[in-house]
């Protein structure tokens, strides 16, 4: 069996006395340390039980599964009907609409032997492959092998999407939940409103204010199918994104951008009775302040100059032109920008390309504006830049904002804490230092909070700390 290093085992062990007095700890390590999931395999393997390890992104789940492998402790991967399906190029939003599971020639019982014979398995590929071979639904075969490892086995993990942790459980004693803040942000789809008149026209539907978010999702819902089976319907919008408007949670109409959006939001409810472990790099500030957290601080320090003016939406007219001078100025000297704002359009700057506009060929050669909640705000490397700049606070409209914290208890400083974080983290890892300029004063609010992730705010005026109060 591996052995940890000696501060992987540090954080091990008291993690270890966490979870055996409280049932509940949290993890958090910077990006690169490179021991998360093999301590996580190594607590599992010394507390033993059934456990169910869920995550958002599936290469956190196959990296988990290679730590598990290493420590020697059973393991399956799982994954959705998607990457299973036999018939092939299925994505997520055909499964809403055309259902293709229910005359699906592959839809038939799972013969017991089967799933016998495949209590080896160790990931969904094993799964499918048998399947195939035996002409039967690889997601049906999968959901049966769980059921028979959770009742064969007293020391096992399953692997699994965190949409799908409900289901399951109830029947594990632990549980990990990596990648723990991609369970508390929302997720964010936008839809042109555009491309909804034109889908519409193309439908023959009039009559329809499209700027009225909820009506219009109720008339997507009616029209999907109709949608799928016209192909010059399906090709003028991504059906993923109408899907995506239709499930969220909250829908309106987004004036700066002209655009329908959809907010998503999971919310994260802790299972009770169980020992329960949340992990990431970053983990929200709610969870900070309400669990015991083993923290690994980052290898360095990352210094944030904090601005003297409010960019609230009823200041942008009256401050425009003072802030467009104030970023110009900063732009002159040539370094790489990338400019996050809630809005692409707050400001108008002469050298920069704005989101909907970017070219493949302007990232890297380009200052950038992006938006917080927009296709670049995660998962998108842009370390070949120097300076990020945060325009203001990465706040959803305050209406919205009410109702998700009505909704699932999602609070302000989760928000503006974790989109700052990301923002700033796209530069990142960078050979270089990076400048950051958090251009808007409210940010001091949150100074304390984002001490926590290795990011130190500097007063503008005075170059010195910034008061986290």
């Amino acid at each position: 069996m591996a052995e940890l290093r000696i501060d992987q085992l540090d954080v091990a062990s008291k993690l270890l006395a966490l979870l055996s007095e409280r049932g509940v700890a949290g993890l958090q390590a910077p990006t690169g340390w490179g021991g998360k999931s093999f301590v996580a395999a190594y607590l599992i393997r010394q507390l033993g039980g059934r456990w169910v390890w869920a995550s958002s992104l599936i290469n956190a789940l196959v990296q988990a599964g290679n730590a598990l492998r290493v420590f020697g402790v059973r393991h399956f991967l799982s994954t959705g009907r998607e990457r299973l399906c036999l018939r092939g190029g299925f994505r997520h939003s055909d499964f809403i609409i055309r259902k293709p599971c229910g005359f699906c020639q592959f839809n038939k019982p799972v013969p017991k032997p089967l799933v016998k014979a495949l209590i080896n398995a160790v990931d969904y590929g094993d799964v499918r492959e048998t399947a195939e071979q035996s002409q039967l639904c690889p997601y049906n075969v999968q959901e049966a092998l769980i059921k028979e490892l959770i009742s064969e086995f007293s020391d096992l993990v399953i692997l699994m999407n965190y949409s799908r942790l409900g289901k399951y459980v109830k029947r594990f004693d632990g549980v990990v939940i990596d990648e723990a803040h991609n369970a508390v942000i929302p997720k964010i789809v936008t839809v042109p409103r555009r491309s909804i008149e034109v889908l519409l026209d193309r439908l023959g539907i009039e009559g329809v204010d499209v700027r009225n978010a909820e009506l219009v999702r109720g008339v997507l819902g009616e029209l999907l199918l109709t949608i799928t089976i016209d192909s010059e319907a399906s090709e003028l919008i991504s059906l993923d994104d109408l899907v995506s408007l239709i499930e969220s949670s909250i829908a309106y109409f987004d004036d700066s951008s002209d655009s329908l959006v959809g907010v998503k939001f999971e919310g994260l409810e802790l299972p009770s009775g169980k020992r329960v472990l949340l992990m990431s790099a970053t983990l929200p500030p709610s969870i900070l302040s309400s669990i015991p957290v083993v923290k690994v601080e980052p290898n360095r320090v990352i210094k944030a100059v904090v601005g003297d003016l409010v960019m609230t939406t009823e200041n942008i007219d009256r401050l425009g032109s003072e802030v467009t001078r104030r970023i110009n100025e900063l732009l002159s000297d040539g370094l790489p920008t990338v400019i996050f704002t809630t809005s692409s359009k707050e400001v108008f700057l002469e050298n920069v390309v704005y989101e909907d506009e970017i070219r493949r060929e302007d990232l890297c050669r380009r200052n950038l504006v992006l938006r917080f909640f927009g296709k670049y705000a995660e998962g998108v490397r842009l370390n070949c830049y120097r300076r990020v700049i945060l325009l203001t606070l990465p706040l959803l409209p305050s209406n919205v904002m009410r109702r998700l914290e009505a909704r699932g208890g999602l609070k302000a400083v989760d928000l503006v804490v974790m989109k700052s974080v990301q923002a700033i983290g796209r530069l990142l890892p960078s050979e270089n230092d990076i400048e950051v300029v958090l251009f808007d004063k409210r940010f001091k609010k949150y100074c304390g909070d984002f001490m926590n992730y290795g990011i130190q705010c500097i007063d503008k005026n005075s170059n010195k700390q910034s008061n986290p109060g």
